[in-house]
């Protein structure tokens, strides 16, 4: 079988990927390769233990493929061969492309602890059949441990507590939750709610050992806590999955991700690689920033599509911002590009600032919480680098003006003159807004900064 453009992976990138070159290139034809034919919506994951009634509300969906015309071949790619352009399945069916994308995407971390091959000791895997057999098991369960503190423990930790009525314990090896994607006061916040329900929080301590016959019964903190857990889940992040694109002799880098340039192209001619198996760089500082993003996958694969046959579209992805958001017993968190601990580490100057008042005006109607919002700025020039949002659902799309402000370098005082649209059941109101308030005292911080340094004179002979 031949095809213009084979995609291997069925996740969110290898989709659209194919239906970007579908779309860009209608004359190509278009085969996605997907090793597990029963795929769910990966950011979904958690709320498929409780909050979806039917975990197959979270399928993925091969209509839009069909839909386009891209072919879909359910099997295993054991290898491919960049000089003659071809892809082996374990079937022994054997493909032929012009182009290749590689989107394998990353296989689950399981760490090495003793008793990890219990049963009842589950990692996170994108499947349906695994995710229902993770459900059956939790609703049984007396006692769960999750094992790592970041947005999809967090999220497990969360839905579990409201669905589940086991004892919940959360256990992360570093002091705070999410401690990478957000400063301490969010941090905190985030640990303090999981508090409130129910979940115990165990931080700056790990799992030393699972314990049990043949199935968990409990484990041993490194704190010499032993806590009972008749099932643990393992959320500690995962690898990506690299093997046939290293057996091709395609470049790996240091963390085991496939080099790419910035329009995707590995250093295998014809070949291309997006999402999670491809090296991701910080949008700040250009060096290796592991995070597995869908939102950055997909981007990735547009970019990679729509330059797949000459370079169509210039300089479109600079690095990855690494935008979050989750929710958290109904409070919104999200984060994006450089937090104040970030920029502590790297070594840049910043000023920051944070502004609060409610969503909605008056804060008297029906719904509103408070929103918080944290602006980062680079100290001299007053470019964002970074934003921090809790509150109701609007902190989920607010933090896209954010990022959109750090892609395109805006400045503290074009945040500050920024107007906006507001309506009293939507927004907070103008003369509070807190996306421009923490701007203005962002502003009024670097001024008097400026105010405080004072010139040197010379005298003049």
């Amino acid at each position: 079988m031949n095809a213009n453009v084979i995609i291997i992976g069925g996740g969110p990138a290898g989709i659209v990927a194919a239906l970007t070159a579908k779309c860009v290139y209608p004359e190509k034809s278009v085969c996605i390769i997907k090793e597990i034919a029963d795929g769910v919506i990966p950011c979904a994951i958690p709320y498929m233990m409780s909050t979806l009634r039917d975990p197959k509300q979270s399928a993925m969906d091969n209509m839009p493929l069909e839909k386009a015309g891209v072919k879909i071949i359910v099997g295993k790619v054991v290898s491919f061969n960049p000089a003659a352009h071809t892809v082996l399945l374990e079937s022994g069916q054997s493909l032929s492309y012009e182009r290749l994308v590689l989107a394998t995407g990353t296989e689950p971390i399981l760490p090495h602890i003793p008793g990890v091959e219990k049963e009842g000791v589950f990692a996170i895997h994108k499947s349906m059949s695994s995710m229902k057999a993770l459900r059956e098991k939790v609703q049984k369960a007396q006692s769960i441990a999750i094992i790592g503190g970041g947005f999809i423990g967090a999220e497990f930790a969360d839905e579990l507590s409201r669905s589940s009525k086991a004892e919940i314990h959360i256990i992360e090896i570093m002091p705070k939750l999410l401690l990478t994607e957000f400063d301490d006061e969010f941090c905190d916040h985030i640990a303090k709610i999981l508090f409130k329900t129910g979940v115990l929080v165990h931080l700056g301590t790990k799992v030393v050992a699972i314990n049990g016959e043949r199935q968990v019964e409990s484990a041993t903190l490194g704190n010499g806590a032993k806590i009972p857990a008749d099932l643990v889940l393992v959320s500690i992040g995962a690898r990506p999955a690299t093997h046939i694109a290293a057996a091709a002799g395609l470049r790996i880098d240091d963390h085991g991700s496939i080099w790419v340039d910035e329009y995707m192209r590995t250093d295998v001619e014809d070949v291309f690689a997006v999402g999670d198996c491809a090296v991701k760089r910080d949008f700040f500082t250009r060096k290796a920033a592991p995070i597995c993003l869908v939102s950055t996958a997909t981007a990735e694969a547009r970019n990679a599509a729509t330059n797949i046959y000459g370079i169509r579209v210039l300089h479109q992805i600079r690095g990855t911002i690494a935008a979050f958001s989750t929710n958290i017993a109904g409070v919104s968190f999200a984060s994006a590009g450089m937090t104040c601990r970030a920029c502590d580490k790297e070594g840049f100057r910043y000023t920051a600032a944070t502004a609060a008042a409610p969503d909605r005006h008056p804060g008297t109607l029906a719904g509103a919480s408070e929103l918080r919002v944290k602006l980062v700025f680079a100290d001299r020039s007053g470019i964002i680098l970074g934003g921090q949002i809790s509150g109701g659902a609007s902190a989920g799309e607010l933090i896209n003006m954010i990022v959109l402000a750090i892609q395109k370098k805006v400045t503290v005082r074009e945040l500050e003159m920024m107007q906006i649209a507001t309506h009293p059941l939507l927004t907070s109101a103008p003369t509070v807004h807190p996306l421009i308030n923490a701007a203005h005292e962002a502003l009024a911080k670097l001024r008097a900064a400026v105010k405080e340094e004072k010139p040197v004179l010379k005298k003049v002979a």
